[in-house]
């Protein structure tokens, strides 16, 4: 009898869409850039779209093969549609861009650097128990 792990390791996300409404809603002053961006922070911002985007083809394989892994992302639950899976990165994906941009210079390097670390973990982890990318 074969015995397929049925283990997807992933950190639970947050709800940062919800955050920035809230944060925007009471604050409209944030959505003014507060320092120009230089070649650093757009190497950070791609790099961790880049990942983001890994990270989303890695999830789409788990939503396409329920029989074999699960997620732990609990704003995506154990057993997301494709749909779920799209709108939910393309918000991730939107909102790190969003909270980067309002961001000083310091605090967005700071906040892109940790996405990327976070996102590369992920995606580790993901391979690690024989997750693919898939689109």
């Amino acid at each position: 009898m074969d015995c397929v792990p049925n283990i997807h390791v992933r950190q639970a996300g947050g709800a940062r869409a919800a955050f920035l409404i809230w944060l925007f809603a009471l604050f409209p002053s944030l959505c003014e850039a507060r320092d120009p961006w230089e070649f650093t922070d757009y190497a950070f911002a791609g790099a961790a779209l880049a990942s983001l985007v890994v990270d989303w083809g890695q999830t789409r394989h788990i939503a396409k093969n329920p029989d074999r892994f699960y997620e732990k992302n609990q704003i995506l639950g154990p057993k997301p549609s494709v749909g779920k899976v799209d709108a939910y990165f393309a918000g991730a994906m939107l909102s790190t861009v969003a909270v980067a941009h309002v961001l000083p210079r310091d605090y967005r390097r700071l906040f892109l650097a940790g996405t990327l670390s976070m996102e590369l973990s992920v995606v580790e982890q993901n391979r690690s128990i024989g997750v693919k990318i898939e689109f």
